[in-house]
Formats: C-alpha cells, structure tokens, sequence
C-alpha cells in the first residue's frame, strides 16, 4: 500500500498542479516545471534556454535581483534553477510557514521577469565566464564532447550551457520572444511535496497563478522533437593534463522502454555502484585508475549508457583493455544471481533513502508527469525492478553491449593518440 497519496488538478489557465501532503514533515518543495531544454532550440538558438533560466533570477517588475535574494534568505529557504536537454525547473525549499510566500515569488518569477537590458548585459557575461569554466574543468568538458561524438548535430548532441559565439551575438529582445512563446501557462507543471494547507493549495495556486487571457495565449506551440539517431565515432582532444579523461558507450533505452528497470540494475552491477565490476576490478584490485564508473540516461525517446573513467598516460591501455575484457564476459552471460540480488537491494535501499527528501519527490512527480503523463506509484517501481530476471539482464548486455556500436571520447595530454588511434572494442 502507498504511504503517500498523490494528486492532481487541471487549473482553469491550463497549469498542472502536483502535490504530494506529507503531514509529518515541516518543510514544503515547490517546483515549476516545463517541458523545454536544449534539445528543443533550433539552429542558433543554442543556449537560450539556460540564458532565461539566468534572467529569471535577475528581477521583476516587483522584485529586483537583491529583493529576490535578500527575500529568500530571510525565509531561510532555497532557491534554484535548472536547464536540462528536456526540461526546465525553479524551486524553493522552505519552511511550511512560508510556503505562500515562496509560491508568489517564484510565480512573480516566471510569468513577470523584467529582461532589463542592463542585467541581460551582466548576465551575458556571467555565462561567458560559465562556458570558460567548463572548458577548464576536464569532466565537464568530456560530458560535452563525448555528447557531440554520439548525437552530432542533433540537438541533444549541443551543450545545454550554449556556446560563446552564439552568446556573443544574442540580443535580448531574441530571448524575450523566445520566452514569451514557451512560458506559457498551460505549459507549467506546478510540483508541490511536503506540508502544506492540502484543502486550501488548489484555490490558492489558482489565485496567485495568472489567468490564461494574461499570460501569452491558451494554445502553446508543442515542442517537435526528432528521434535521435547515434553516431558511430571517435573524438580526441590535446589538453596540457596529467590525467586521460575517456568516455565510451552507446545509444540506450528511453524513459518509455520497457528495459529500463533492467538497465537501471545492469547499471548497478556494471559500474554505478562501489560495489560494481568495473570499480572493484579495475579501481580496487588492480590500482590502474583513481575513478571509473557507467551511467544510464533516459530521454523521452532514446538514452545513453556510457562508461568512463580517468587515469594516468601510463595505465591507459591498460585500463582500455580491462575494461573491453569485464565486458566481454558480461555479454556472454557471466552476471551471477547474486549479483541481480544485491542490486536489487541496492536500489531498494536508495529508493527508500530518497523519499525522504521532499525536493526529490517534487522532481519525481513533475518528471514522470512529463514523460509518462501519470505519476508512477513507488510500489509500482519497486516490483518492476523486482521482477526483473538473469534472463531479461543477459539479454539487454547482449543488446547493449557491441564494441561496433560504441562511440567514444578522449581528452589527455601529447602522446594520447598513440594509445588510442588503433584500439578497437572486441566485445
């Protein structure tokens, strides 16, 4: 039986309300949501996207920057906001107690944001600093590049952040419109876990959320996404680093696949985990490399797995060939029942530790509302991870796992290609 009942309420301007009563907590998540990131700019429109999520924060007509901080820190609340490939989302964490407060600031936020062009000016060249910084941290690159390797010139392969000669030129009256066409109310997810006065949330959302007639129009445009469809490639990049920075993997299941409760356990067993193959054999027993780990992402209509790791000049084969080895004899069903079984501890354990965050399960309900149009029950969740079978985790490593299919990604210093301009993945 569920803990927690979830609701759901279609408001009169076409906003989505979520809300998820916890009266034993003391402290409240409210999110808002929108079913736009990265992917859905256009040619040239690279960025914008994040660029808005920046210019929320810089003021409205009632509040200006320094009132929004100033207003937030006095509730001893938490404000933020992220840009993601599929989504966008502000919250505020807080105390019950200002839960109406919270939910005016962030509503003032989103549909009444000024655009100065003296802020828009400031803030462009925060995000020319951003991109700087990203270029200077090796992770944060890798993350773009081996992206740009998979994808190409979709744009789920396009860095979320944008890039510095399309910064460089955007004027604001750009970004405006692009703003004015996609945060519109019947596009928002209103996301609202924690205590709160559960009788009284509808009727006060819809008083302090604007009328349709206010905001832009009632019939958004729908965001046309394309199918993703992978590259097969390799990329190498020279930086002055002590360390080689190699990301591998593939295209994988989406959000709507019926394999990834099954990816999510592979996942675990292959390389997310302390406890997994790649970190306990490679890291652990042999010492070749500090980290080393998978990953699983889920989109609406497609994925990635991948695996990464860093690691002296020196040891770089070396871990290349351990790593083509592990999952050589994982594509050939070596995953012992045990293995399944712990895993599926695992992510019952780290289930169970989450929903005891409210911000989480604010994220939870908006996301799953976007992909699958329903919020998913946790019990629903934890018998499709325990229903997965050997079976059903032998096939997906025989699917998934195809050196061919395999694009990959490297950042190291002078003398990196010599040990990766004739490698080849056997598996």
């Amino acid at each position: 039986m569920e803990l927690y009942m979830f609701t759901k309420h279609l408001l009169s301007n076409g906003s989505l309300l979520l809300s998820d009563f916890i009266p034993t907590s003391r402290t409240v998540s409210l999110g808002f949501w929108v079913k736009l990131g990265s992917r859905d700019e256009k040619l040239g429109e690279n960025g914008l996207c994040h660029y808005i999520e920046h210019m929320l924060f810089k003021g409205t007509k009632r509040r200006s920057y320094y009132d929004i901080a100033r207003e937030i820190d006095a509730m001893g609340g938490e404000i933020n906001g992220i840009t993601g490939k599929e989504t966008t989302n502000y919250y505020i964490n807080i105390a019950s107690d200002y839960f109406c407060r919270a939910f005016d600031m962030l509503t003032d936020m989103f549909f009444h944001s000024s655009f100065e062009r003296t802020e828009f000016e400031k803030e462009r060249l925060v995000i020319l600093d951003e991109i700087d910084l990203t270029m200077d941290d090796p992770e944060e690159l890798m993350s773009d590049l081996f992206s740009s390797t998979l994808w190409g010139d979709h744009p789920l392969g396009y860095p979320v952040i944008g890039e510095k000669e399309a910064i460089g030129k955007l004027r604001v009256k750009d970004l405006k419109n692009f703003y004015k066409l996609h945060y519109r109310a019947p596009v928002l997810i209103v996301s609202v876990a924690g205590n709160f006065e559960e009788s009284l949330l509808p009727g006060m959302v819809e008083s302090l959320l604007p009328p349709v007639s206010d905001h832009q129009g009632s019939s958004p445009p729908l965001n046309s996404r394309e199918r993703p469809e992978p590259k097969m490639g390799r990329a190498l990049m020279h930086r002055d680093l002590e360390q080689v920075y190699f990301t591998c993997g593939r295209e994988g299941p989406s959000y709507r696949d019926k394999d990834r409760y099954t990816l999510t356990l592979f996942n675990i067993i292959v390389g997310s985990s302390f406890s997994s193959r790649l970190f306990q054999k490679i890291r652990e027993s042999r010492g070749l490399c500090y980290s080393i780990s998978s990953s699983a992402i889920s989109y609406c209509d497609g994925g990635e797995f991948t695996i990464g790791f860093s690691t002296s000049l020196k040891n770089f084969s070396s871990v290349l060939e351990a790593v083509n080895s592990e999952l050589t004899l994982i594509k050939v069903g070596d995953i012992k029942r045990e293995e399944l079984e712990n895993a599926k501890r695992k992510f019952r354990g780290s289930y169970l530790l989450a929903q005891e965050s409210n911000e989480w399960k604010m994220a939870r309900m908006a996301v799953h509302e976007i992909m699958f149009g329903r919020v998913v029950p946790y019990d629903e969740t934890l018998r499709k991870i325990e229903s997965v079978t050997l079976d059903d985790l032998n096939r997906l490593a025989a699917k998934l796992l195809q050196g061919d299919r395999f694009s990959s990604s490297c950042i190291g210093p002078e003398g990196t290609e010599r040990s990766i301009q004739n490698w080849e993945f056997t598996f």
